[in-house]
């Protein structure tokens, strides 16, 4: 009976979802921890996607615009070679829409099981969905979790009055699903 038991810990020990190792990550642009297994940044060099995979990370959602410049020609391909599962949401700095956060939405509570890595060219896109996703799906929303959520953006005051459209995302999601 006690080998039953045991036998059943390290089955349960083991199918359980481990977490990002943030050590050697500390060199990608503008790397942000939110939880044990959601990290958000901008964007990897291309040497980094391996990196990541070895840290623990198994899903790299990115949300620069496709053919955008500041992004890599063919990320995919750099993604699943590294061993991870990708996910790319086209999303318009000067005009991101609801449409695109729950796209996200549904792409982070298929992946609830997975370690996560979130991202855009500078870290803004990426932080401003995954607060969201905080704020409107985990019911994790105070002033704190947003100011550490998005502190990429520097003063979010200031930041969010220079590019107001991100305010108003931000407001008409929360309004929607709160």
């Amino acid at each position: 009976m006690k080998r039953a038991i045991l036998l059943a810990g390290l089955i349960t020990a083991t199918s359980a979802q481990a977490e990002i190792v943030p050590d050697a990550l500390q060199d990608i642009k503008a790397v942000q921890f939110n939880s044990a297994n959601v990290i958000t940044a901008g964007l990897p060099n291309e040497a980094q996607f391996e990196t990541l995979q070895q840290a623990g990370v198994d899903l790299v959602i990115n949300l620069i615009p496709d053919g955008n410049s500041s992004g890599h020609g063919d990320e995919a391909s750099l993604v699943e070679a590294a061993g991870m599962k990708y996910e790319s949401i086209s999303v318009d700095w000067k005009k991101p829409s609801i449409e695109d956060v729950e796209q996200f939405f549904s792409i982070m509570n298929t992946n609830r099981d997975k370690d996560i890595l979130v991202h855009c060219a500078a870290n803004y896109r990426a932080s401003a969905f995954y607060y969201l996703y905080q704020a409107t799906q985990l019911k994790q929303d105070s002033e704190q979790q947003k100011q550490q959520t998005l502190a990429p953006w520097g003063d979010l005051e200031s930041s969010l009055k220079e590019y107001p459209q991100w305010q108003v995302l931000i407001e008409q999601v929360k309004a929607k699903y709160q």
